[in-house]
């Protein structure tokens, strides 16, 4: 598979003034729309969202198919996009995505115009305030590749690596694939070889690999390796470290057999000043400065972070806490992503661990924070489901972050968090925004 950047030649504007194309902006992504838009009294993100207008955006990008390879498998990947993405080619609606912060990917091929010019455009919705809690940007704010896959290749996430053994270090490679072949499996240390298999395929497979002398990875000292997957023309690179985590009431939180306090804190994805774009130096750079002031743990507050993050605490050895969502079913904001949790909860649980199972430093995931459901039966029993599904696709502990004292006043009738409270949070919203007009 060849991974390519995608991020050079876009434009974009607001979806409101492109029947201007003059009003079209030269841009590279990342990029974070809102940062750009004026702050103002009557914004309805307000404080949240420190007093920046919400617009829609339409990104553009023209690009000549590639017709190398016989027209090869093409997908566009999206790290992420603020928020309620719709993705157009030449004209055609290809997907709807309303996550803000979980990847996409939209299959191209089919639809493609090949050795010619073809539009990709990109809407993003940020005027629907408010929806967060927090500053979110707006936009496409993470990275976007080109992914051209050969006819005959493995699944997309089709390698996964787990630690199976720490004493005597060993691995289990599981593959994937639809199409029958063989794939070498080499595990390497810069350029030496360490293991080095076959399986068949097509499905799935799952191969066991022993690495004598291997090192550890952990938060001093974060060893990676390489696993080089070879399936005909298809190439795939993942790196991964040898750890293995275990979680009792007895020993705590454990890694590699060793009892580990956790010294953490919770970040938000934004990178101050930078605002919410994801450029791998500002992600490490967050990392790194924990590091050095004694921290060994983060969580990814309160939603799933970037992949340069992750990418950054594996290289460093920081342990990560990955968090799905901030909301379930019950609104902290009135325009959130409350509307569509519960129908794509699992759809949604399943891309973040495809995503993040290969790196070493994510050690548990959150699957919600001071989330009031958890104090009604409906909101245990959901509980109870998205642990149950996440242990049937990754063996990391799963936590979730309860307010005891908010789950007391939610059974109150007096809960911080409510639908109604919400719904008044954007009829003061749009109050304000009125009185302005008024007195304008």
């Amino acid at each position: 598979m060849q991974k390519r950047t995608f991020n050079q030649d876009w434009r974009y504007a607001r979806l409101d003034e492109t029947a201007d194309s003059s009003k079209m902006q030269a841009v590279t992504l990342p990029h974070d729309a809102m940062l750009a838009e004026p702050r103002t009294a009557d914004s309805a993100g307000g404080t949240n969202t420190g007093w920046f207008a919400g617009y829609d955006y339409v990104y553009e990008k023209t690009f000549t198919a590639p017709a190398e390879g016989g027209k090869p498998d093409v997908f566009v990947e999206f790290e992420g996009v603020y928020h309620r993405a719709e993705v157009w080619l030449n004209g055609e609606k290809l997907l709807f995505f309303p996550n803000g912060y979980l990847p996409f990917r939209v299959e191209l091929g089919p639809h493609l115009h090949y050795g010619q010019q073809n539009t990709l455009r990109v809407i993003a919705r940020n005027a629907d305030q408010p929806n967060s809690r927090w500053y979110s940007g707006a936009g496409i704010y993470r990275s976007v590749w080109l992914l051209l896959l050969p006819k005959e290749h493995l699944d997309l996430d089709g390698v996964k690596v787990r630690t199976v053994d720490y004493k005597a270090p060993a691995i289990e490679v599981k593959l994937s694939a639809g199409c029958v072949g063989t794939a070498r499996v080499e595990i390497l240390d810069g350029k030496t070889v360490l293991a080095d298999q076959t399986a068949s395929l097509p499905g799935q497979e799952s191969l066991t690999l022993s690495l004598p002398g291997a090192q550890l990875w952990n938060t001093e000292h974060p060893k990676q390796y390489l696993c080089r997957v070879t399936f005909g023309q298809d190439v795939r690179e993942v790196w991964f470290g040898i750890r293995k985590v275990e979680c009792d009431a007895k020993h705590g939180f454990c890694l590699n057999g060793e009892r580990v306090i956790l010294r953490g804190a919770c970040i938000h994805h934004d990178n101050g000043l930078l605002g919410a774009v994801s450029h791998p130096f500002a992600e490490e750079r967050k990392v790194r400065l924990l590091k050095e002031n004694g921290y060994n743990a983060i969580r990814s507050a309160h939603n799933a972070c970037s992949p340069a993050l992750m990418e950054a605490c594996d290289r460093l050895g920081m342990l990560l806490l990955d968090e799905y969502a901030d909301m379930w079913y019950i609104h902290k904001t009135r325009y959130d992503y409350a509307d569509y949790m519960p129908k794509r909860w699992q759809e949604d649980l399943k891309i973040l661990v495809d995503r993040d199972y290969n790196h070493p430093s994510v050690v548990m995931y959150s699957i919600g924070n001071e989330v009031a459901e958890t104090a009604q039966k409906r909101g245990i029993e959901l509980t109870g489901q998205m642990t149950e599904y996440l242990h049937s696709l990754d063996e990391r502990p799963v936590t979730c972050g309860v307010n005891i004292f908010f789950n007391f006043l939610s059974s109150l009738g007096l809960g911080v968090y409510s639908d109604k409270n919400a719904e008044k949070e954007a009829q003061r919203a749009e109050k304000r925004k009125n009185d302005k007009k008024s007195n304008s």
